[in-house]
């Protein structure tokens, strides 16, 4: 149940941000495998409901963690409604997510790859669960690397290298790039690179800005016969704060 339910009040109005967070609730339990993200012990759940104390380390996906902690917050206002969930990067195709690795490889950050301090590489990378992206073009054909690497442009063993990589090859070699299956490759990627472009601020700017727009997923099916077409909200972001104890409080 949501937090809001848990008073005692019998004239309690439910809201749809109420169903938000029970939903969120049940994301996490199927996608854990059965786990409730604040506690699995009755008596101690309800407490954590009402305290807005949750913990998520049963599911890996940071981005399917990152819708979670938008739906279960403590507050009803601050939860995202239907259709800034359903816009929410966790429901991005294949080709949107490449994208956006695409764009983010267009950022003046990324582009001075060659330059970039070993703490932003570390901070990147951070999120990665392997820890690092390094020897990622072994994973590439040896054949199109040294096409895209030419006799004089090298790219570096680290995640900033491969993101320009990522956004030369689509800019520049199309063909090859459908060939190339990017999420298969590296299947934390987008995830790592969500995370910190968040941390950042970056998804709040060109060029990845626009990504978080979407037409309104309700108006759209009502006025498809039409063809209008609306534009979308921007997906929120959560700031969760730590406990002293470790556990995530969220605002």
């Amino acid at each position: 149940m949501a937090r809001e339910t848990l008073t005692g009040e019998t004239d309690i109005r439910y809201k749809r941000s109420t169903d938000i967070q029970v939903a969120g609730m049940l994301i996490y339990y199927i996608l854990s495998g059965g786990h409730h993200p604040f506690g699995d012990k009755p008596f101690e759940c309800e407490y954590n409901i009402h305290k807005g104390f949750y913990t998520l380390d049963h599911v890996e996906d940071l981005v399917a963690k990152d819708l979670i902690e938008l739906m279960i917050s403590k507050e009803p206002e601050s939860r995202p409604t239907v259709e800034e969930c359903l816009s929410h990067p966790f429901f991005w195709t294949t080709d949107r997510r490449v994208e956006y690795l695409r764009r983010t490889g267009n950022r003046e950050e990324v582009a001075k790859y060659s330059n970039a301090a070993p703490e932003r590489i570390g901070a990147m990378e951070q999120y990665a669960r392997d820890g690092s992206f390094r020897q990622w073009k072994n994973k590439f054909p040896p054949e199109l690397v040294q096409k895209m690497e030419g006799k004089n442009k090298a790219y570096p063993d680290h995640i900033l290298g491969l993101l320009r990589f990522i956004r030369n090859l689509h800019e520049h070699y199309a063909k090859d790039a459908e060939k190339v299956k990017v999420m298969e490759l590296f299947p934390d990627l987008f995830g790592c690179v969500y995370k910190f472009a968040k941390s950042k601020g970056w998804n709040s700017e060109i060029p990845l800005k626009e990504m978080f727009q979407r037409e309104d997923i309700v108006t759209r099916f009502t006025m498809l016969s039409t063809n209008e077409e609306h534009p979308g909200v921007p997906v929120q972001e959560s700031q969760p704060s730590t406990t002293s104890s470790g556990v995530k409080e969220y605002h």
